[in-house]
């Protein structure tokens, strides 16, 4: 089982594990991380041996890079490659501390999260700055460190509002990309979902997100950040369903065929046209409506999910600006780069997933959220509800980035803000959250 932190440096370099150690010792003295680095190797062991069970046993790889560590064979050849090839196939997360100027932009480090700014190296920071950015990293690695607070999805049934409903599994490819946006690593990956049938053989995939804690907001040193998107902070989200993609119009086309709820829906509104395609030209009305009658239709409770929520689904558990790493490509999403691109794209056609198993979370359309605006996320609620603080048509938050839109919107902090009775948007969608009433 992956339950401890294991801590890869250069000897070279033990003064700041040294500093490090003595940084995380309430946490570790609290039993609320446990910390392995070959200090723990006891006389008469077989080193070698302790560190492949240490490595087999990490949740989180914090990797101590300097000068010194990049040129160590032994951690090149022996620690490396298993942490690497874990942290793509098994879940374990990666970490890293900038100690000294070194070519790291060369390694497969470079795609992993940094623990602090890297403008600035450790060594060349006042004794102060230092002690600071420790107390920082030392956040991070309990933040990484954190399990999951609510129950797991992982049952074959779950029940909504007292009806069964069974869970089926799908697969999907998760990408990884360095800073240049260039792929560095694809592997397959699986999720649970229940289907809601729409009629006239239209379905609606709802994905099981776990519930648990994650870190909301952008970091000062993100490039392309706003005041808006900080300051950062935990929030903890409880399990929830969510649409694998944006509502088609297809699906769009059904639902609003249903009875109407409290105002009537276009039924073709989208300006680009395709059954497959996102709908778009809505209103935050009509998306309202749209899950109004989708409740009343079904049973259950369908609603737009709340800023919270939808970053907690788009990071799937990563902390980089996309869910993909620290940039994104063409390839990989629908941005405007340079006026490549000149409308929607099909749900779900780059074939590529986060790691819940959502597509199309970066671009395509801008999602609407259940919040009003709000300036920035100084006293938002830390349980994953929506902000609600102001009176009618006021702004909304709509999340994601677009066809229309510059990268910089599309990261997952990014958040933007839109007139609710706007309904001429070509870039502007959503997708549905169906609240999990218990689980079987």
């Amino acid at each position: 089982m992956r339950d401890q932190i294991f801590i890869s440096y250069s000897h070279q370099d033990k003064e700041w594990l040294i500093r490090l150690q003595k940084m995380l010792k309430p946490l570790t003295r609290q039993q609320t991380i446990s910390v392995w680095d070959d200090t723990k190797i006891t006389a008469g062991s077989k080193w070698r041996e302790e560190i492949k069970r240490a490595l087999a046993s990490a949740k989180v790889a914090v990797l101590m890079v300097s000068s010194n560590f990049l040129a160590s064979d032994f951690i090149d050849q022996q620690e490396l490659p298993p942490l690497l090839a874990a942290a793509e196939n098994q879940g374990l997360k990666i970490i890293w501390i900038y100690l000294s100027a070194c070519l790291y932009k060369y390694t497969e480090i470079e795609a992993y999260q940094a623990a602090h700014n890297l403008s600035q190296p450790l060594d060349s920071l006042t004794a102060p700055e230092q002690n600071k950015v420790l107390v920082d990293i030392c956040q991070a690695i309990k933040e990484a460190s954190l399990p999951p607070t609510k129950t797991q999805l992982d049952s074959s049934l779950i029940a909504i509002n007292n009806e069964q409903l069974k869970l089926s599994t799908f697969e999907f490819s998760v990408v990884s990309v360095n800073a240049q946006g260039r792929e560095i690593s694809r592997y397959r990956q699986q999720a649970q979902q229940f289907t809601e049938n729409l009629g006239n053989r239209v379905q609606l995939e709802m994905v099981a997100i776990d519930g648990g804690i994650f870190t909301m907001g952008s970091p000062d040193s993100e490039a392309g950040r706003l005041d808006r998107e900080g300051p950062q902070h935990l929030v903890e989200v409880a399990p929830f369903f969510m649409g694998k993609y944006p509502v088609t119009q297809a699906q769009w086309l059904r639902v609003a065929r249903f009875p109407q709820v409290n105002r009537e829906l276009n039924p073709n509104p989208s300006y680009f046209k395709g059954t497959n395609l996102p709908v778009e030209c809505i209103s935050w009305y009509d998306a309202v409506e749209f899950c109004n009658r989708l409740s009343k239709q079904t049973g259950r409770e369908y609603r737009l999910p709340t800023e919270a929520e939808w970053e907690y689904a788009c990071r799937a558990g990563t902390t980089a600006p996309y869910h993909f790493g620290e940039a994104i490509s063409p390839e990989l999403a629908n941005y405007n780069q340079n006026g490549n691109r000149k409308g929607t794209t099909p749900v779900g056609s780059f074939q590529v997933a986060n790691n819940f198993g959502l597509y199309d979370m970066h671009g395509n359309v801008l999602e609407w959220c259940a919040d009003n605006s709000h300036p920035n996320h100084e006293g938002v609620p830390s349980d994953g509800q929506a902000c609600l603080r102001y009176n009618n048509n006021t702004p909304i938050i709509v999340r994601g980035g677009s066809w229309y839109n510059y990268l910089q919107v599309c990261r997952s902090a990014c958040r933007s803000y839109v007139t609710p009775s706007q309904a001429l948007s070509k870039s502007t969608g959503f997708r549905v959250v169906c609240v999990s009433a218990c689980t079987l």
